[in-house]
């Protein structure tokens, strides 16, 4: 079967749809108006077998899907799972044919007129969400700057075998005398760390202030690092194929589209090279920030990058940051898709189950707040 051919059957069948209401019903389906289906599902609902009301909600559904296509960025996905098919709008997954077949089973149902203007608004404030980011996020870490938890030097190593002691143990063999791009790490400290293991560092960040630490660090030191003030979806002003490693410490979070960060850095990363990412565990992101019941509440649905609202008091966020959510599905099989192959997987441990309840540590026992991912580019 070509991978095409289920979408090929997914629209025969909205076709089915609009030969039925017309033939049925005398009603001209149009994209624009919901309101003629619900009706007729009303209709079918009173009149209709479970034989009949299958084949419904498989041509209406179909139908309904390709109308939610027309007006947003979805796509069919889940074609060969044993479920109905599910749509992806802008991260949110929905089954058009489950929702026919439960207003055909209970009429009293949300209408789909109410259900898309639900969905118009979900995708609106994601949108308003996304189109802010950048700038609150800018604008956060620049206020991090001064925070000794985020940037400032710090205690550097003297030399390189000191400086390769301390730095990931996937790296320590990795990084002399090699072109390594450290990926939101602006700071201070990861910049000026991995050049005196020996590396020819360039740091990515957004803020500039936080990249100041590392030209201050980098100076003293008379250190090779260069800086880049650049979102991480964004590596255009950086040469293809011009990194043999790539290091990002925790920051895909703040960008909508993980799969776009991960597209640059196949770019700029040269075949056979090495990227370590650590990344916020979608499952602690969706966590609630204080105990309930003796354990936490998974308060948020996974939705692949719903924006969080700033939070600043939660142990889990960063300051007054906007977060997004990225499942993983796009953290691990993004990953792949991009083009590079997974060697070694960990969930850092942050956990102490001794921990007074709603401290960090106590709530890494129950959600791990970090995964990090090595990996090689084919």
């Amino acid at each position: 079967m070509s991978p095409d051919e289920p979408i090929h059957r997914l629209e025969e069948l909205a076709r089915t749809a609009a030969v039925q209401a017309r033939q049925d019903y005398g009603l001209i389906l149009n994209p624009e108006e919901l309101e003629p289906v619900d009706r007729i599902l009303r209709a079918e609902a009173v009149r209709s077998d479970p034989q009949r009301r299958e084949l419904l909600a498989a041509v209406y559904g179909a139908w309904l899907g390709e109308v939610a296509r027309s007006r947003w960025p979805a796509k069919w996905v889940g074609l060969s799972e044993p479920v109905a098919p599910r749509l992806n709008v802008a991260g949110l997954l929905i089954s058009p044919i489950d929702a026919v077949r439960r207003r055909l089973e209970s009429p009293a149902t949300e209408t789909f007129v109410a259900l898309f203007q639900q969905l118009e608004a979900w995708i609106q404030g994601q949108k308003a969400a996304q189109a802010d980011a950048l700038s609150v996020n800018r604008d956060a870490w620049n206020r991090l700057s001064t925070d000794a938890r985020y940037a400032g030097e710090g205690e550097l190593p003297p030399d390189a075998p000191a400086a390769r002691e301390a730095i990931d143990e996937w790296l320590r063999n990795e990084v002399d005398g090699k072109d390594l791009l450290c990926l939101g790490a602006g700071g201070g400290r990861q910049g000026p760390l991995h050049a005196i293991a020996g590396a020819r560092v360039t740091v990515v960040a957004l803020s500039e202030q936080q990249l100041e630490h590392d030209r201050r660090a980098a100076e003293s030191r008379w250190l090779a690092v260069r800086t880049l003030a650049a979102s991480l979806d964004d590596l255009s002003a950086l040469e293809a194929a011009s990194f043999d490693v790539v290091l990002q410490p925790v920051s895909a979070c703040y960008v909508p589209d993980v799969e776009k960060v991960y597209a640059q850095v196949a770019r700029v990363l040269r075949r056979g090279g090495l990227y370590v990412v650590q990344h916020k565990h979608p499952a602690s992101l969706q966590g609630s920030s204080e105990p309930m019941a003796g354990g936490y509440l998974l308060a948020r649905p996974d939705i692949e990058g719903s924006a969080l609202p700033p939070e600043p008091k939660a142990p889990h966020r960063d300051g007054d940051s906007v977060e997004f959510i990225h499942s993983l599905d796009s953290l691990l099989g993004g990953l792949c898709r991009a083009g590079f192959t997974i060697e070694d997987y960990r969930e850092p441990p942050r956990a102490d189950a001794w921990a007074p309840a709603g401290s960090a540590a106590h709530r890494a026992s129950y959600l791990p707040p970090y995964l990090k991912i090595k990996a090689r580019r084919v």
